[in-house]
């Protein structure tokens, strides 16, 4: 099994604030770099792009290195309007060796190589893998005014996360497919297409960063990591 990682970090972060999240540093290194790092070291993954804002694809090539880029067959293109183009654009930079992919949020630095090795493992049986966790809470959806309008069972909820694992073939043809839908994620393409979609564990350091708040609990986690 080739893999390509498709790492996407082309959003404005519009809910992190006035602050640039793509410049956003975590150990001293951009929020993007730790999934890098991470999918860098895992030899079934032959290729790794990154998806950015046209303005911070020279901070990504020099915050990466010339040697590495190279290394790990590293390519570095522009994403588009949505998230579904962004990845779309990523796709397309896949070479033509690659039979799977994995796609993960470039604002979820807490990705373990584990979670990654488990997914691939998964990813052998199946089409389409993806990672989530059991909803711990009470949930319930609620009306323009937040007036409670009903209370959801959380049995069988699940709140997903990236990585998220397909064979290429299918997930180009349902972007193909689908290009003009607007998505959640890329699960949701496989699940229109009539395809299943495999649920495995994820883990709960593996949080996506939208908030400025987020970025003190990552802070947190990356210093016992370290220790």
């Amino acid at each position: 099994m080739k893999v390509a990682a498709i790492i996407v970090c082309a959003g404005k972060g519009a809910r992190f604030g006035s602050q640039d999240k793509s410049k956003l540093l975590l150990s001293g290194k951009p929020l993007f770099y730790h999934s890098f790092k991470i999918f860098s070291r895992i030899n079934q993954i032959t290729q790794i792009v990154l998806v950015l804002q046209k303005k911070h694809i020279l901070l990504a090539k020099k915050t990466i290195g010339a040697k590495d880029l190279d290394r790990y067959n590293v390519s570095c293109i522009c994403g588009g309007v949505r998230r579904q183009d962004s990845v779309y654009n990523g796709l397309k930079a896949v070479d033509k060796s690659i039979d799977s992919l994995i796609i993960h949020d470039g604002a979820r630095p807490g990705i373990s190589k584990k979670l990654t090795l488990r997914l691939l493992k998964e990813l052998r049986k199946s089409e389409a893998v993806i990672t989530g966790l059991r909803a711990r809470d009470t949930l319930k959806t609620v009306d323009s005014n937040s007036i409670v309008k009903t209370t959801l069972d959380r049995k069988n909820i699940v709140s997903i996360q990236t990585p998220q694992g397909f064979r290429k073939d299918l997930l180009l043809r349902a972007y193909k497919k689908f290009s003009k839908k607007n998505m959640f994620d890329d699960a949701q393409l496989i699940e229109i297409l009539g395809k299943k979609v495999k649920v495995i564990p994820g883990e709960m350091g593996n949080f996506k960063i939208t908030y400025p708040e987020d970025i003190i609990l990552a802070k947190a986690i990356m210093s016992i990591k370290s220790k």
